[in-house]
């Protein structure tokens, strides 16, 4: 008889328990939310020079100008060409954010720089700009394999050349060096391009 009374009570009981344990492992597990990356920065000064040349650089996607077509490369201080001088060396830090809220501009570097391991920066140079190089700075962030992430770089010229030059921001790369895009894997997280002009005599912006 007072097996019977209690059998109800614990199989509810068990049941119960069955059903919150199920609905828990039925809850999604909260997605690792991406970044979203609207604009890139190049902040350039040559070396033994303090003015520093800032270059923006729209992300593919997040245009901000309804008017693409009447935007000149000066426009609010936005360049997609960078001229240098022959013979002389700039320091160059590149810089990420989310501007799609003026208000509230997100600096992703941070998050870059703390995922190390987990990102790569590279330039991929044209053939046709010659004598023109970017190294990994002495102030670079390092993965913890030692890899620099050339978030900083001191680019070096020597004669007159010009050509195109593309960024890539790549996410999980598969190898640390290459030589191509191709080379690193991994997925694109922004492609940025711009062109390059070395000259021997020019009205310098940094002095």
């Amino acid at each position: 008889m007072f097996k019977n009374l209690h059998t109800k009570p614990i199989t509810a009981l068990f049941l119960f328990i069955l059903i919150f344990a199920c609905s828990k492992d039925e809850d999604p597990v909260p997605a690792n939310e991406e970044e979203v990356i609207t604009l890139v920065t190049l902040e350039v000064s040559k070396v033994g020079s303090s003015e520093i040349i800032k270059y923006n650089f729209e992300v593919e996607g997040h245009d901000h100008d309804d008017h693409e077509e009447e935007k000149d490369d000066d426009h609010d201080g936005e360049h997609t060409e960078i001229e240098l001088e022959a013979n002389s060396s700039y320091n160059v830090s590149m810089f990420i954010y989310n501007d799609t809220d003026p208000n509230n501009i997100e600096n992703i570097t941070l998050e870059v720089i703390e995922e190390k391991d987990e990102h790569q920066i590279f330039y991929a140079i044209t053939d046709e700009l010659s004598g023109f190089s970017i190294k990994s700075a002495s102030d670079d962030t390092l993965d913890s394999n030692g890899n620099p992430l050339f978030n900083k770089t001191t680019w070096t010229t020597t004669g007159e050349t010009s050509g195109d030059v593309v960024g890539y921001l790549i996410h999980e790369p598969t190898s640390k060096t290459g030589n191509t895009r191709t080379d690193f894997g991994g997925a694109t997280d922004f492609e940025i391009e711009f062109e390059v002009h070395v000259k021997r005599n020019f009205t310098s912006h940094y002095k």
